[in-house]
This record gives C-alpha cells, structure tokens and sequence, in this order.
C-alpha cells in the first residue's frame, strides 16, 4: 500500500476549494503528490506533469525490458502499489508494468532532481 504523509492527503472538497493553490504546489515540486480523498477512500492522486511524462517513460522503458526477460515482480508492496493499481485500471499498460521498486525509484529520483 502506497505511504502518504500527512499534508499529501485531501478530500475532494478541500481540492475544489483550493485547486488553484494545491495545483500550484504540486506544479512547483512543493509537495510530490496530492491524494484525493472522497467518501473515505482514494480516489485519485495528483502529480505533476513532468514527473508523470517521467513515468511514463520509465515505463516504456521497463515494457521493453520485460518483452526480453521473464522475470515479474509480484506482490511487493512498496510507496507505489496504488499507482500501479491506477495505472493498470486505466490501460496504462506500459507505466503499469513497472514493478513498484522500479517506480519507487522514479520518484526517489525526481526527488533528488529537484532538491
């Protein structure tokens, strides 16, 4: 299961009624990621757009990678286990076959470029 602190988690209220400013921090690297709460349960989860594209890309890169090797990573559970879910949800299928190291690692890396 994905690990949100505190300040990363909103409802969707707080959301429509701040989006300018939570868009903003996100947008700016002030916070990594905003998850979206409504009815007590994740909705979605709020990145920024370079560091989705990043995803993204990693995860063309790990598709190509698992076309050649017949390894699979499963049931690890790590900061990215929700994402995955999202991604595979969502036929996102190249990012959502990254394991969740693999994206743990993408957003540690982000981190550290923005830092």
């Amino acid at each position: 299961m994905a690990h949100y602190a505190r300040e990363e988690i909103m409802s969707s209220s707080e959301v429509v009624r701040n989006f300018g400013a939570v868009l903003s921090s996100v947008v700016q690297h002030q916070r990594e990621k905003v998850a979206i709460i409504r009815n007590n349960r994740l909705e979605a989860v709020l990145v920024a757009a370079d560091v989705y594209e990043r995803l993204e890309r990693a995860g063309e890169a790990a598709a190509a990678t698992a076309a050649t090797s017949s390894t699979t990573s499963n049931g690890t559970d790590g900061n990215s286990s929700l994402l995955l879910d999202f991604l595979k949800k969502n036929r996102i299928t190249a990012a959502s076959r990254l394991s969740p190291e693999e994206i743990d690692n993408q957003i540690r890396e982000e981190r550290e470029a923005w830092e």
